[in-house]
């Protein structure tokens, strides 16, 4: 498996070793010391070493890829976009590559919601027009490009899209939000919030890479993971407070003072947020999963509120560490 430092890796991991699977772990960095054990064998290395790749490979079962870079995580930061695109193609290819030279039975890639850009359907089949905002999603369409030529070719690998995921040790903008509920600050809204953006638990995004790996009806298949999709924003923020019982009150900004003072900032690199963030906050972003539960029998167990008050729980918890820093992040603060 690729990709176990991060959030959906370290889910997978556990759900691999608590079905008494030993697993082979890939990284640039190394795996938390919980994941360890006698089954676990962790390897750490920059997948853009193709011979490396192909050699972690051998004599696998199953791959799933789940590593990726994206600017919102610490040791991608620095990187530019176009850095970032190759990087993430050239992961897949190598990936692929190593499953064929290898004979592997199964290849499992984790691509993104990202391909699809801003909804323009509601809610959004596999079959909506790719229009990605950023070299993540970009990237993620070449990448399903490659494993499908795979799948051509012979090989058996299926597709998931996930919307944004939420879970223990997870990263990016959303820990913006649990800082400010943890700390009893306003909670910045963008735009009134009456929209609603699915999001999906990791643990259940870890059940359908189990069930990609083991259903013969699933090869060649793109599907897309979500959750229920059926709280507005401000529903699950409000959902949020209430469980953390936060003194934090929901203050909404004009979409376009957010989007012009991201822009803005992101000049400088300053913005604590991405395109893909602050093109999409506001707009209505539901997954179809209709092919998932069809094809894999896969259903999320976590309701739009309870994946987000357990992910905040575990922030909570290692806030100290965790928290998000920025000097816009402290205007906010002063502002709350």
């Amino acid at each position: 498996m690729t990709g176990a430092s991060g959030l959906l890796g370290r889910c997978l991991v556990t759900r691999l070793r608590a079905a008494g699977r030993a697993v082979r772990l890939l990284d640039v960095l190394l795996p938390p010391p919980e994941l360890l054990g006698p089954d676990v064998e962790a390897r750490q290395g920059d997948m853009r070493d193709a011979a490396l790749v192909r050699e972690a490979a051998r004599g696998v079962e199953v791959i799933y890829h789940c590593a990726a870079g994206q600017r919102m995580k610490p040791q991608f930061a620095a990187m530019s976009e176009d850095e970032i695109l190759a990087m993430n193609v050239a992961l897949v290819r190598h990936v692929v590559d190593a499953a064929a030279a290898e004979g592997v039975r199964k290849l499992v890639h984790v691509s993104s919601s990202g391909v699809y850009g801003v909804p323009t359907t509601r809610p959004v089949r596999e079959d909506h027009p790719q229009r990605p905002l950023g070299a993540y999603g970009r990237s993620k369409i070449e990448g399903e490009r490659l494993c499908l030529a795979w799948v051509a070719r012979g090989g058996d690998v299926t597709v998931l899209r996930p919307m944004s995921l939420f879970g223990p040790h997870m990263s990016g903008v959303f820990l913006l939000l649990f800082d400010w509920v943890h700390r009893g600050k306003n909670v910045w809204l963008l735009g009134n919030g009456r929209n609603t953006i699915q999001m999906v638990s990791a643990w259940d995004v870890a059940d359908a890479c189990l069930l990609a790996a083991t259903t013969p009806g699933a090869r060649g298949a793109v599907l897309n993971v979500g959750g229920p999709g059926t709280v507005t924003v401000r529903g699950q923020v409000e959902g949020l407070l209430a469980h953390a019982r936060s003194s934090s009150r929901v203050v909404p900004l004009p979409a376009w003072l957010v989007r012009n003072g991201a822009r803005a900032l992101g000049l400088v690199g300053l913005s604590p947020i991405v395109p893909e963030h602050y093109l999409l906050a506001d707009a209505t972003f539901v997954l179809d999963t209709t092919r998932a539960r069809e094809v894999l029998g896969w259903a999320p167990r976590f309701d739009d509120v309870q994946l987000m008050t357990e992910a905040y729980d575990w922030f909570v918890a290692h806030a100290d560490a965790v928290a998000p820093r920025s000097p816009v992040l402290s205007v906010l603060d002063a502002l709350s």
